[in-house]
């Protein structure tokens, strides 16, 4: 597990990298990121995973698997239920998300998304990330049971806020369900230690362009960028999470592998200069 803590206010390091534009306006914004490494992976025989933002003794949020399987009752017909299902424990936090239909959802935030004060926080002491059960009718037949914002999903962002001594924060959790809800994988997580002070999901401070059209990836020791003809000849940074360059180069084919056994494993930025400014791809270098 990696500990990054990044002071936007220093923004020499930022303009060396060019990127003195895209950083947020916020006086005296920290952001800490947690970069867990390697990926804890829950299921149902692992003990519970435990996530304490300020390390300061109190815990905010904990995550379990769990099986689930007894007796119901379905449209009148006594029936039986096997599955499983991901959990999410609020100790002394509370996610984001929306109350639909007067039931309270957790929001599935993408990369760059932010948490602030706009935001609705659930109460409850806990909330399923997933479900899936398949419930089982004699003589009728079986119909699966699907539930949760983040059942089958990769690398998706939970908003939460939390509060230490008498200030209130907001942060995020990067994680992935599997799709039979009986696995949770933990990747990294980050706050703004800025008291009631916004945060972007997963990004470390920087405003990224989207575009889709440029993707980034890891496969092996190496690490792909596919890029389209209008940015062959730009240059490319890799970023650690910790603010430093460690790699650059320049595109010079639509397919560019680069060699990147000598880095250590972890959360990277890949930066890419394009005529609307840098686009900025998270990647996880294994």
């Amino acid at each position: 597990m990696k500990i990054f803590s990044l002071n936007l206010c220093k923004l020499d390091l930022y303009i060396f990298f060019g990127l003195v534009f895209f950083v947020h306006p916020v006086a005296n914004a920290q952001e800490t990121i947690v970069d867990v490494s390697p990926d804890e992976i829950l299921d149902v025989n692992s003990a519970p995973f435990s996530i304490d933002f300020a390390n300061d003794a109190s815990v905010e949020f904990s995550f379990r698997v769990q099986t689930m399987s007894g007796d119901t009752v379905l449209g009148g017909m006594p029936a039986t239920y096997d599955g499983a299902s991901a959990i999410l424990e609020n100790l002394n936090g509370q996610p984001a998300g929306n109350t639909v239909n007067g039931a309270f959802e957790l929001s599935n935030l993408n990369e760059g998304e932010f948490v602030s004060s706009s935001d609705e926080f659930g109460i409850d002491p806990s909330y399923s990330l997933g479900i899936n059960l398949l419930i089982d009718v004699p003589g009728v037949g079986s119909f699966p049971y699907l539930y949760g914002s983040f059942l089958g999903m990769s690398n998706k962002y939970l908003g939460v806020r939390f509060t230490s001594g008498a200030n209130t924060h907001y942060g995020w959790i990067e994680l992935s369900v599997s799709a039979a809800a009986d696995s949770i994988t933990i990747h990294s997580y980050g706050y703004n230690q800025t008291p009631d002070e916004p945060v972007d999901a997963g990004v470390l401070g920087i405003t990224s362009i989207n575009q889709n059209n440029i993707k980034v990836w890891s496969e092996s020791e190496s690490l792909c960028i596919e890029a389209t003809t209008d940015i062959i000849g730009n240059e490319y940074s890799i970023v650690s999470m910790s603010g430093n360059k460690v790699y650059s180069g320049v595109l010079k084919e639509l397919h560019t592998k680069i060699d990147v056994k000598s880095l250590n494993k972890g959360i990277y930025n890949v930066l890419i200069d394009t005529a609307l400014g840098h686009v900025s791809k998270r990647v996880y270098i294994q």
